[in-house]
């Protein structure tokens, strides 16, 4: 495979399919599992949730459930009735189930065999935009906190799949919960937006086409009534860690960027590295040492080099130790080598989904307890920071 996913949050950090994954045959169970919750039942109760104590929770679209406060993040199964869904113990493992969710008007409960929490639709406001983009037009949509001031904005950015506007909802959650105004947006020739649709190997051609359409979206934002444009800025995750460095050399515009899971390394030796393991299908049979050797010796395909020399803002890269499709350890070294003060690096033990993961293969992810912990405070205190 050559082409760099998002499995995010899968948020996150992750993701890009379409549905939950299926459960794996080796599933615990303790009678029959369920179904991953529909899609389009999700859409009424998605956002943003926050119990009495402060705790947030996250419900995405494409079915996931997160809790920011333990990083807990798990597929969102079908339950008893409409307004019912289940969680299991583990990312996508169903049984034995871990809580049942349950939604009635603004409200969500969370409860499980040890507690009951009742929980709150936190109030945004979201608003649809159209974006000029060159020969396309970018629909989109706008999630702002409610209430005066002024406040920081983000564009969201692709990772490499026919990206639409809700694949980052706990994105959204995340950043709107810290207070900024957030941009998402259909890639261009997907979902509602027009234009050609420029395909996912990232040649030169199609990172500068996504890298202006980054740059048109970040530029609406920074008119959008209530944003502050001296504080906007860009998150980009796998694939928009090329996008988004190259969208910043050729337009400016940005203060800052967050940037996960995205390689430093060129478009070849990340094709090499995900290839030997067939990007977390398999474990590889050469050692880590024989892996980095040969991807050091690459430096075919899109070089991201000169775009990260010239990146002044400050930006936060977020990597994981396991990824199986960027080699992490070496974007590392390759950031570090730049000796850029505005470049800060944090290495977490996960794989390219940033869901905790001893080895990064795609079969732990499904037994995954949930994103890193250090994800969200790490994002929180860097932002804080400035």
């Amino acid at each position: 495979m050559r082409r760099l996913g998002v499995a995010y949050i899968a948020m996150v950090v992750a993701v890009a399919c379409a549905q939950p994954p299926a459960a794996s045959s080796s599933t615990p169970t303790t009678g029959r599992a369920p179904a991953p919750a529909d899609t389009q039942t999700l859409s009424s109760v998605f956002g943003s949730y926050r119990a009495d104590d402060g705790r947030v929770f996250v419900i995405a679209r494409l079915g996931w459930f997160f809790d920011i406060r333990d990083a807990t993040y798990r597929t969102i199964y079908a339950g008893a009735a409409p307004n019912r869904y289940t969680i299991g113990p583990a990312f996508a493992i169903p049984l034995p189930k871990y809580a049942d969710l349950i939604f009635d008007g603004t409200t969500m409960t969370v409860a499980t065999d040890r507690e009951t929490i009742v929980a709150q639709r936190v109030q945004y406001k979201q608003t649809d935009v159209t974006i000029p983009a060159g020969d396309a037009m970018l629909a989109g949509a706008i999630t702002e906190p409610i209430g005066g001031g002024s406040h920081s904005g983000i564009v969201i950015v692709h990772g490499s799949e026919k990206g639409e506007r809700y694949f980052y909802d706990i994105w959204v959650g995340i950043y709107a919960g810290l207070g900024l105004t957030v941009l998402t947006y259909d890639k261009r020739g997907i979902g509602s937006s027009t234009g050609r649709y420029p395909g996912e190997f990232p040649t030169d051609e199609p990172l500068r086409i996504y890298a202006d359409d980054a740059a048109a979206a970040l530029g609406y934002l920074s008119a959008w009534p209530g944003v502050d444009p001296k504080r906007v800025g860009f998150h980009g995750g796998s694939q928009g860690g090329w996008t988004v460095p190259l969208a910043i050399q050729r337009h400016g515009l940005a203060t800052f960027a967050i940037l996960v899971s995205a390689p430093a390394t060129t478009v070849g030796q990340t094709n090499l590295w995900k290839d030997f393991s067939g990007g977390g299908s398999y474990a590889p049979t050469a050692s880590a040492a024989e892996m980095e050797a040969a991807v050091r010796a690459d430096h075919s395909g899109y070089d991201p080099a000169p775009a990260l020399a010239a990146l002044q803002v400050p930006t936060l890269w977020l990597l994981g130790s396991n990824d199986r499709t960027v080699p992490t350890r070496i974007c590392a070294e390759i950031l570090a080598g730049l000796h850029k003060p505005n470049f800060t690096v944090q290495m977490l033990p996960t794989g390219h989904g940033l869901l905790v993961n001893p080895t990064g293969l795609d079969a732990d992810d499904k037994r995954s307890p949930g994103l890193a912990p250090a994800l969200v405070p790490t994002i929180t205190d860097w932002m804080h920071a400035r």
